[in-house]
C-alpha cells in the first residue's frame, strides 16, 4: 500500500509538472542514493564498523549453536546411560537454548534488529547531511523536485537532471 501511494505521488507530480510547460522540466532532478552510498569516501569505514560489531554478533552465534550442538551429542552419547526422566531434562534444556538461540538470531539479523540498527546508527549522521547538502541544492538551484532513482522506481531521467556526483563532491569535499 505505501508503496503503490508513493508510486501515485511520483506520477500525480509528474503529471502536474508537466502540465505546468517545459520550465517546470529543468526544475525536476534526480539523485541515485545507491551510488551515493557506494561512493562515499567515508562508507568503507562505516562498513568495516559495521562489519566488526557483524563479526561479534556471527562469533556469538557459532559459540551458541557449539554449545547446543554439545548438548545434542551429549544426550546422545548418554542417553542409554540416563533415566527416562534426566533424558527428558536434557531434552527440554535443549529445546530452550534452541529457542533462545533463534530469539538471538532474530534480534540480531531479523527486521528492526541490532544489525539494522547499529547501520542505522553509523549511517544517520550521513543521511542528515546529505538532506541538508539536497536542501542546499534544491534552494541554490530553484528545483522544485529532487527525486532518488533508487528508490523512486524512475525509468527514463535526462542523465543532465542527474545530482548524484554534485551531491558526492560536496559530500566527499567536506570529509574530515
Amino acid at each position: 500500500m505505501r508503496r503503490y501511494l508513493l508510486t501515485l505521488a511520483v506520477t500525480l507530480a509528474l503529471v502536474i509538472s508537466a502540465s505546468v510547460g517545459a520550465r517546470c522540466a529543468d526544475e525536476v532532478r534526480y539523485i541515485n542514493s545507491d551510488q551515493l552510498r557506494r561512493e562515499y569516501v567515508g562508507a568503507r569505514d562505516l562498513d568495516a564498523q559495521l562489519e566488526a560489531s557483524v563479526a561479534d554478533w556471527r562469533t556469538e552465534a557459532r559459540e551458541k549453536e557449539g554449545e547446543i550442538e554439545g548438548l545434542i551429542l551429549e544426550l546422545q552419547n548418554q542417553k542409554l546411560l540416563l533415566s527416562e526422566e534426566a533424558a527428558s531434562e536434557k531434552e527440554t534444556a535443549i529445546r530452550q537454548m534452541q529457542l533462545e538461540f533463534e530469539e538471538f538470531l532474530n534480534s540480531v539479523w531479523g527486521t528492526g534488529g541490532l544489525a539494522a540498527q547499529r547501520e542505522a546508527e553509523l549511517w544517520q549522521p550521513i543521511f542528515d547531511r546529505i538532506n541538508g547538502i539536497l536542501e542546499e541544492i534544491g534552494a541554490d538551484g530553484d528545483y522544485a523536485m529532487i527525486f532518488d532513482a533508487a528508490r523512486m522506481g524512475i525509468v527514463y531521467a535526462a542523465p543532465s537532471t542527474d545530482l548524484t556526483q554534485e551531491v558526492l563532491d560536496r559530500l566527499n569535499g567536506t570529509e574530515e
